[in-house]
């Protein structure tokens, strides 16, 4: 009986505590440790139901066994060409490259909702060169970002190339609505074409063929009262 009297006693203390505490602050200033609290929340894989990529939908499915490749517009042309020396020395035959399309692909991922993102984990299916993140946290500057300017870098391992197969983290640590995923493309040298132009000097075209993303997943914080799909 002793023990549950000091239990009751202990509560009310506590609670006279609470309120005693709040008394005479405004919403304002209550709403500060709310978030602060929100703010601990554990960092939690992001469900791939939460995730939609349009042009790449095996990328955000949760299937490591499938795989989305990046598109690409484009080709390399080697042609063989007389390069004048500086002065009087003679000129040297030797292969000029040019690009025919851009060799940078890209992919938008997009979340349901903002949320605060801490790690992407990109599981590259083959090599990727020059690969880099970049995030937008509304419509706005997602349309902006088509332009290469409204995206904000993912500073982490930014261009760098990724060998092997194995998972690559990102530390991003920001909300986000999209994330974009940039890469070069990879010359085609098994699909390689050579012949001579109409001044007999050889040319080589080579095709661009797209690395491969076996998933991405994201780690983060999910909001409290966050929509759920249908």
């Amino acid at each position: 009986m002793k023990k549950w009297a000091f239990s009751i006693l202990l509560l009310l203390s506590f609670s006279i505590a609470g309120c005693v505490a709040l008394q005479g602050k405004s919403g304002s200033e209550i709403l500060p440790s709310r978030l602060s609290w929100l703010q601990e929340e554990p960092i939690a894989a992001i469900a791939a139901s939460r995730l939609t990529c349009d042009t790449h939908p095996e990328i955000v499915d949760g299937n490591l066994e499938t795989a989305g490749i990046f598109e690409v517009s484009g080709g390399v042309r080697k042609s063989l060409t007389v390069v004048q020396g500086e002065g009087h020395l003679l000129g040297k035959n030797q292969y000029v490259t040019a690009l025919d399309g851009t060799i940078r692909c890209e992919i938008f991922i997009k979340l349901e909702e903002p949320m605060y993102v801490s790690t992407v984990e990109v599981y590259p299916g083959s090599r990727i060169p020059n690969m880099a993140l970049s995030t937008a946290l509304d419509e706005s500057e997602r349309h902006f970002g088509e332009s290469g300017t409204g995206f904000k870098p993912v500073h982490d391992k930014q261009y760098e190339d990724v060998e092997g197969t194995k998972p690559v983290r990102f530390q991003v640590e920001r909300e986000l609505l999209y994330l974009r995923v940039t890469a070069d493309a990879i010359e085609d040298r098994r699909d390689v074409t050579r012949y001579d132009n109409s001044i007999g000097n050889e040319v080589i075209d080579i095709p661009l063929k797209g690395a491969s993303i076996r998933e991405v997943k994201l780690y983060g914080r999910q909001p409290l009262y966050s929509k759920t799909k249908k």
